[in-house]
């Protein structure tokens, strides 16, 4: 009976195993568990060879469709304290193997006993900790920020979050991913102090890894927008984790739709802010490759809103400086040295995004909202 009863406990589904109801994002949570035990690099190297190659090992898996969180009035009254978001509750797909629910809550027994928090807590942690930098840049003694960065891994390379028993000498070798210290992103934060750091401009990267553009839009409903000192600038990249799998038309066009309705909520909540939309990366080892025309496709769609909204909403495309300079058998290389395991950017990729970014930002710093002709030279000078 007792042997009856374990089993059964260990076959049924945990919200604190399940990222959502999907195949992806279980994919998602086992790396973020991975990433914690500095092992994330071997996964997003095997894990871009199989979602971004040429061949397609999952050509059946169905579709994720992302769910946008639109009711402002309850997430506002949540205001980054309140309740888990509705994507954090989703029980294991009914058509799960077992083999694979048996394991997951394997490893969420063996984390639980050796106190490691779920992944769903590790997000929520790094969630909360951005709503306090906020509130603490909103208060009386704080400063505000002139420039923000949203996004997802990509941004939050650009954090510097040693934990706090890490001697000073050593610091310099940590960076940040998923709120945790992490040895292959330490050398971006040393882009970002070259490039920001020292600017008379303010600025705070605002980062989550794994995030798609759900989570982003979440987390700006939820107090991660400054509320009373509103930034100058306010840069946005994201949706590379919405385009995975079979990067179909359908889930580019739900991502340009879920970005657009960002930028939405960002303008009704900061009217005096420049939103600098920043484009998709390339990603994989060729390009062009099975997400290619989904990645177009969300690229184009931000461009051609930030061209029907020139007051406030700019968009700038740093992908070229990926690729290599001629193509081979019709394909680019997406460079090795810039974008080691096919998707995150290297310090040296990191760079290239920096040098043509900073002085796009240090310009809308300077330049009023509304501005019709410094709009036009802006865009002339891109």
């Amino acid at each position: 009976m007792l042997i009856v009863i374990l089993a059964a406990a260990l076959i049924q589904p945990s919200p604190a195993f399940v990222l959502s109801g999907d195949a992806q994002d279980r994919a998602f949570e086992d790396m973020s568990m991975l990433a914690r035990a500095g092992k994330l690099l071997t996964v997003a190297v095997s894990d871009a060879a199989s979602a971004i190659g040429a061949t397609d090992r999952r050509s059946g898996a169905s579709e994720k469709r992302p769910l946008i969180i639109s009711d402002k009035k309850v997430a506002k009254k949540a205001h980054g304290h309140g309740g888990i978001p509705s994507w954090f509750k989703g029980a294991a797909d009914v058509n799960a193997h077992p083999a694979t629910v048996l394991e997951g809550n394997r490893r969420m027994l063996r984390r639980q006993k050796q106190h490691h928090h779920s992944v769903e807590d590790e997000w929520l942690k790094v969630h909360r900790r951005y709503v306090e930098e906020m509130e603490a840049a909103e208060s009386a003694a704080g400063r505000g920020w002139d420039v923000l960065f949203y996004g997802d891994s990509i941004m939050e390379e650009w954090r510097w979050d040693p934990p706090p028993d890490v001697p000073p000498q050593l610091q310099h070798q940590w960076g940040s991913f998923l709120g945790s210290a992490w040895g292959p992103f330490s050398d971006v934060k040393k882009v970002w102090a070259e490039f920001f750091a020292t600017k008379p401009y303010r600025s705070l990267p605002l980062g989550i890894a794994g995030d798609k553009v759900e989570q982003l839009l979440w987390r700006l409903q939820n107090g991660e927008l400054p509320a009373t000192k509103h930034p100058k600038v306010v840069t946005v990249m994201i949706g590379t984790n919405d385009l995975v799998g079979n990067c179909t038309l359908t889930s580019a066009a739900e991502t340009a739709a879920g970005i657009v309705e960002i930028n939405s909520l960002l303008h009704a909540e900061l009217p005096t802010t420049h939103i600098l939309n920043l484009a998709v990366l390339p990603k994989g080892e060729v390009w062009p490759n099975r997400c290619s025309e989904a990645i177009l496709a969300v690229n184009s769609e931000l461009e051609e809103y930030s061209r029907a909204n020139p007051s406030f909403a700019h968009y700038a495309d740093f992908g070229k400086g990926f690729l290599s300079d001629e193509p081979v058998g019709g394909r680019y290389e997406v460079k090795e040295a810039l974008m080691p395991d096919s998707l995150h950017p290297s310090a040296v990729g990191m760079r290239i995004i920096a040098s043509q970014l900073e002085p796009l930002i240090a310009s809308l710093v300077r330049q009023p909202i509304g501005d019709a002709a410094a709009d036009a030279d802006w865009a002339t000078s891109r």
